[in-house]
């Protein structure tokens, strides 16, 4: 998951380690682009990134939570950091690996407003809270601020 969103920081535990070799870039095998690979109809790579959106208190937290294993919590804490979980998941016969990550409806809008942070994305999963009327609204704001400032 660190070497996904965070390859500087794997080569910097690579070098740390004492990696051996010269160039710490041999420990990683560098997947060819999305795009490329939705082109030809079959996907070779085996970690998966979703982002999670929503508005506040919509349940992302607890999306993420559940995908881990770990027991849902009625007390609510506003996110105020990105967060990001891991875990296996069978796709045909192979195991593959989906990592979620929410970034926190204070922060959401900004990343998704530009191009090569939704580029890293497999996909975006939009949550939104049914008994909540302002909730539907809020994503249909955010994919609409998305579109604008990624076109």
């Amino acid at each position: 998951m660190t070497t996904l969103l965070e390859p500087k920081t794997t080569l910097s535990y690579l070098a740390y380690l004492g990696y051996p070799g010269e160039t710490r870039t041999e420990a990683l095998l560098i997947t060819k682009p999305r795009k490329s690979e939705r082109r030809k109809g079959r996907v070779t790579r085996n970690v998966f990134l979703a982002y999670v959106c929503g508005g506040a208190g919509s349940g992302k937290t607890a999306i993420l939570r559940s995908f881990v294993g770990k027991p849902y919590t009625a007390h609510y804490d506003s996110t105020s950091r990105p967060i990001s979980v891991v875990n296996s998941v069978e796709i045909q016969a192979g195991e593959k690996y989906l990592v979620l990550q929410e970034f926190g409806s204070r922060y959401e809008s900004e990343a998704l407003r530009t191009s090569k942070k939704t580029d890293l994305a497999d996909v975006i999963v939009y949550v939104h809270d049914s008994s909540d009327t302002n909730s539907f609204s809020y994503i249909s704001n955010l994919r609409v601020s998305a579109r604008m400032h990624c076109s």
